[in-house]
C-alpha cells in the first residue's frame, strides 16, 4: 500500500514489482503523471504494476477513504494537501482502537500538536484541514498511537492493538 508517490516514498518500487498487488489511490497517479515535480519520477513505477483503488468510504477530511479488506481493520484515508492522493492508514482492532499512519500529511507529532504544516504542499488549505483531522484522529481516546513518515523522534518498537 503506498500512501503517495513522492520520490522518498515510490523510488524503491522497482525492488518489489513482483509483488501480487501494489495498491495506490488512483487520484494520486492522476497527481504525480499531471506534475512534473522533481518529487515525481515516473521512471519509479513504469514497469511496476500498480493496482489503484477507488474510494469506497467517506471518512478523513476529504470524505474519501478506502476499506482495504471491507470489515473497517485496514482503511487507506485521503489527506490531501501535500498531493491529492496522499493517504493516511488506520489500523483498527475489534474494540475501535487504532493506530493511525499519516505519512507526510505532517512530518512528526509536533505537527499535529502545533498545527505545522510540512513546507511542501499542492494545496496548503486542503493540508491544513488534513492536519486538523489528524490532530483530532491523534488526540481521541481510541488512538493509541499516531505516527508520521519522518519523525526523527520515534524509535523502534511495537505497537499492539
Amino acid at each position: 500500500m503506498l500512501t503517495h508517490l513522492d520520490c522518498d516514498h515510490a523510488n524503491g518500487l522497482e525492488a518489489v514489482r513482483d509483488a501480487k498487488h501494489i495498491l495506490c489511490a488512483a487520484e494520486e497517479l492522476d497527481c504525480a503523471r499531471k506534475n512534473s515535480l522533481i518529487r515525481y519520477k515516473k521512471k519509479w513505477w513504469k514497469d511496476v504494476d500498480l493496482h489503484t483503488f477507488e474510494w469506497n468510504g467517506s471518512e478523513g477530511p476529504a470524505k474519501k477513504s478506502f476499506d482495504l479488506f471491507g470489515d473497517g481493520s485496514i482503511k487507506m484515508i485521503n489527506i490531501p494537501g501535500h498531493c491529492d492522493g496522499l493517504c493516511a492508514v488506520k489500523i483498527t482492532n475489534e474494540e475501535g482502537r487504532y493506530v493511525l499512519l499519516f505519512s507526510d500529511g505532517g512530518y512528526a507529532t509536533k505537527s499535529w500538536k502545533e498545527m505545522i504544516t510540512s513546507g511542501v504542499a499542492l494545496d496548503k488549505n486542503k493540508q491544513r484541514l488534513s492536519l486538523q483531522w489528524i490532530r483530532e484522529q491523534s488526540m481521541d481516546a481510541n488512538c493509541i498511537e499516531s505516527l508520521a513518515t519522518h519523525d526523527t523522534e520515534i524509535r523502534p518498537h511495537v505497537i499492539e492493538l
